[in-house]
């Protein structure tokens, strides 16, 4: 049999050697450190005299008194312990490290405290945000895919208040089919890549800017009730995306029909989609090669507008 004394040290050096972070601390409301093994201070890259006696939430990125944590405190006073938790802690660097915590309350000789072992989650937080990134970004324009538009516009709709104004500008790309047909596909895709950098540096910090498919595009815009919007925005953004382009030596001009659409209280995410999709299609068929049609002021603004004209090319 092992002794106790030879016990006890295993002990130790269990918590000592561990790879894994672990911690105890106090079970007062700012639960303050008693004691952490060598892999808990590389963790948060920090030593123990800085700690000692200090209150966990110097390495916490929120506040002590954050929901998620009160949570976790109403679990370990009521059933002793929760599992596998996730939790950011805070690196004494400032970045944010990921991890899922088990923690159990235990009490040894009238004293009480918690247990803590943290395992660092980052490698798999990176993986979720990689998937969550490819099922939402378009691959050949890096912009949001149809998917991500429309999780983002029915959200948009449905927080909708008295002061926000909400718009949704829907664009196809006129004489795109050419270029494929002339050039070939690859420069064609080369081609949306650009535009889709023209509307990236075109958007506002309160613009969403997606690929819909093929060479449609769409742009929500969020405003607040006071703030100006300003129709003509669209129109320097068609004659931007309507800008010669060079690939391979080729000269290459693509113009926009866009539909210009403005959200009505109540508005359903199938009609403000259709509304706009309409006017663009209405845009489309005049043939030009910039053609914006709007809703906004109860009148189109079609090609006849000198102001929208950028040449037949």
């Amino acid at each position: 049999m092992i002794s106790e004394h030879v016990l006890d040290a295993a002990l130790r050096d269990l918590f000592e050697l561990s790879p894994v972070p672990c911690s105890i601390s106090t079970t007062d409301h700012n639960s303050r450190y008693i004691k952490v093994n060598p892999a808990y201070l590389r963790m948060i890259g920090r030593t123990w005299a800085e700690i000692e006696g200090q209150p966990l939430e110097v390495d916490l990125p929120y506040s002590i008194d954050d929901p998620a944590r009160s949570e976790r405190m109403k679990l370990i006073e009521t059933q002793g312990y929760y599992e596998l938790a996730e939790v950011d802690m805070q690196h004494a660097s400032g970045r944010i490290i990921p991890t899922l915590i088990s923690a159990q309350r235990r009490r040894i000789d009238g004293e009480s405290f918690d247990i803590e072992i943290l395992l660092d989650n980052s490698e798999r937080k990176a993986f979720e945000q990689a998937i969550l990134h490819a099922a939402q970004v378009d691959v050949m324009t890096g912009l949001q895919n149809r998917s991500s538009f429309e999780t983002h516009l029915r959200a948009a709709l449905a927080n909708m208040s008295p002061d926000t104004r909400l718009f949704l500008a829907y664009i196809d790309l006129n004489r795109f089919k050419r270029v494929n047909d002339r050039f070939g596909h690859s420069t064609g895709d080369r081609l949306l890549k650009i535009v889709a950098d023209r509307l990236l540096a075109w958007a506002g910090t309160n613009d969403f800017v997606a690929r819909l498919g093929g060479d449609e595009f769409a742009i929500v815009c969020r405003h607040q009730a006071a703030d100006p919007f300003l129709p003509g925005r669209f129109l320097d953004l068609a004659k931007t995306i309507a800008e010669l382009v060079v690939i391979d030596e080729n000269l290459i001009q693509v113009g926009a029909a866009i539909g210009l659409a403005e959200a009505t209280h109540g508005v359903s995410f199938d009609t403000f989609l259709d509304q706009a999709d309409r006017l663009m299609y209405a845009a489309k068929s005049s043939g030009d090669l910039i053609d914006i049609r709007t809703d906004l002021t109860g009148r189109h603004l079609d090609s006849r507008d000198p102001l929208k004209r950028c040449g037949n090319g």
